[in-house]
């Protein structure tokens, strides 16, 4: 009997592990739109000055950079609605103008259609950094770094394809494409739960309680996650006073101000001006490789590295990833500035792309989801990837300019030092929160001399009991 119901319980955790992985999937899976975004106007641009040789460099930034410009509000939005409605609503409401905004940009006749489309896409990106949210909220401590990073990994994976797809398909038949593989996160993000966490802060205990029994598929462990997440949370009634003050608390705006030197750092490196620019920055390093060849090859080794990325963000300690990736596609950019063999240049260059997957690029997304507490996650997530879209933004739309003004080979110089310079930064003042839990990474950031937070645990005495309610059966449906 004792052997029977071990073997029962450890198929039952066996089958929790395999939904908790299928519902990260569901919403990740919005990443690899965001990669077809990202990736577009590499492919977009070469086609469309071909076609149109009357576009100016300047019109061309700006069809970059309009797929940016939106970010800001997008995420900006999106944290402040998904509080409200829920992260499960907020992962298939982005659908919208994801669909939108591809089919504006598949059947635009004019430069200024093209660029709304590019503008409204743009919001897609935005937004879907609520799937960080999800997935931090949904996954035990040991399994959460390995399941955020599938964000970044499908990310590289939409722009893999997208970049495939531009070298052999018009412009046009790529946005249709795109615009219908918009419906496949709605779609997946119904078989699955809401966010456990997200019901117990609004009360629903029930729900989060069934939410919890779908993910873990034990009933203990989803009794105990409850009652461990009530031990922390604010009480209901608050004033919108002490609402205000949850923003002036140290554990919010210390990992805001160091998730914002972290992102700036990033985006000095040269990552995204990579990304969004792939055929023209191949053109203007000098490869000796097809530009279009070089970005599907880009591409491919983005997405095998963001395998690697993951396997590695289960294994190592964050701040560790993050020094040894700034310091490693530092120097490989340092090595494509002064080189000047034509496929050695390449070599440096894809170097960097790998070593950029290995903790610098995904870590701060990743962490958006983990730093911030419970109450104000989504909005300071949200004004966290708002800001760090601006910066990517001015990122990619001044560097058609710095390259004219600096030259390619100190541009390139730039991206290392800045590389080198967030290593350091890293090693110094990175939060840790490889195996622990959303709690014990808030703790990090309370002070034995701040005032009382309006977050803090009540007392035992004043806390309130947890209502769980077991469900009908251990099939209950999300």
């Amino acid at each position: 009997m004792y052997k029977s119901r071990s073997f029962l319980e450890l198929y039952n955790e066996s089958i929790g592990v395999n939904l908790t992985v299928l519902a990260a999937l569901a919403a990740q899976s919005i990443n690899i739109s965001v990669g077809f975004c990202q990736g577009f106007s590499a492919v977009l641009l070469p086609q469309y000055t071909h076609e149109h040789p009357n576009v100016t460099y300047e019109q061309s930034s700006w069809i970059a950079s309009l797929g940016v410009i939106s970010n800001p509000v997008g995420a900006l939005l999106g944290g402040m609605m998904v509080d409200a409605v829920g992260r499960r609503l907020m992962l298939q409401s982005i659908v919208l103008p994801n669909l939108i905004g591809w089919l504006v940009i598949a059947f635009s006749e004019t430069y200024v259609f093209l660029c709304v489309g590019r503008f409204i896409t743009g919001f897609t990106i935005g937004m879907s950094t609520v799937s960080y949210i999800y997935v931090a909220e949904i996954t035990t401590p040991e399994k959460r770094g390995v399941l955020s990073a599938l964000g970044p990994g499908l990310v590289s994976t939409g722009i893999f394809v997208v970049y495939a797809l531009g070298a052999f398909v018009h412009w046009r038949k790529v946005a249709a494409i795109c615009a219908g593989f918009s419906l496949l996160t709605p779609f997946l993000m119904h078989f699955v739960p809401e966010s456990p966490l997200w019901l117990a802060s609004k009360g629903q205990m029930k729900e989060a309680y069934n939410a919890l029994f779908w993910l873990r598929q034990n009933n203990s462990a989803a009794q105990q996650e409850l009652v461990d997440f009530t031990k922390d949370r604010r009480g209901e009634s608050m004033s919108f006073a002490q609402k205000l003050a949850l923003f002036k608390r140290r554990r919010v705006l210390k990992p805001f101000a160091l998730l914002m030197l972290f992102f700036a750092f990033q985006e000095m490196s040269g990552i995204y001006v990579i990304l969004y620019y792939a055929v023209d920055f191949f053109k203007s390093v000098g490869t000796s490789v097809n530009e279009f060849t070089a970005s599907i090859i880009v591409g491919g080794v983005r997405v095998l590295m963001g395998g690697v990325g993951a396997a590695l963000i289960s294994r190592f300690r964050r701040r560790t990833l993050a020094t040894a990736s700034g310091l490693l596609l530092g120097g490989a950019m340092l090595g494509a500035a002064l080189s000047h063999d034509a496929l050695l240049r390449l070599v440096f260059v894809l170097l960097h792309v790998c070593f950029s997957m290995v903790g610098f690029l995904q870590l701060p997304w990743i962490m958006c989801g983990e730093l911030f507490p419970q109450d104000v996650r989504g909005v300071l997530s949200g004004a966290t990837s708002c800001c760090a879209y601006l910066l990517i933004f001015l990122n990619i739309k001044t560097y058609p300019r710095l390259q004219a003004c600096l030259g390619a080979d100190n541009t390139l110089l730039l991206f290392a030092v800045c590389a080198l310079l967030g290593a350091l930064y890293c090693l110094l003042f990175l939060p840790e929160t490889k195996g622990k839990t959303l709690a014990e990474i808030m703790r990090q950031f309370d002070s034995e001399k701040a005032p009382p937070d309006p977050e803090a645990a009540p007392t035992p005495s004043a806390a309130t009991p947890t209502p769980v309610i077991p469900p009908a059966s251990s099939t209950t449906p999300p």
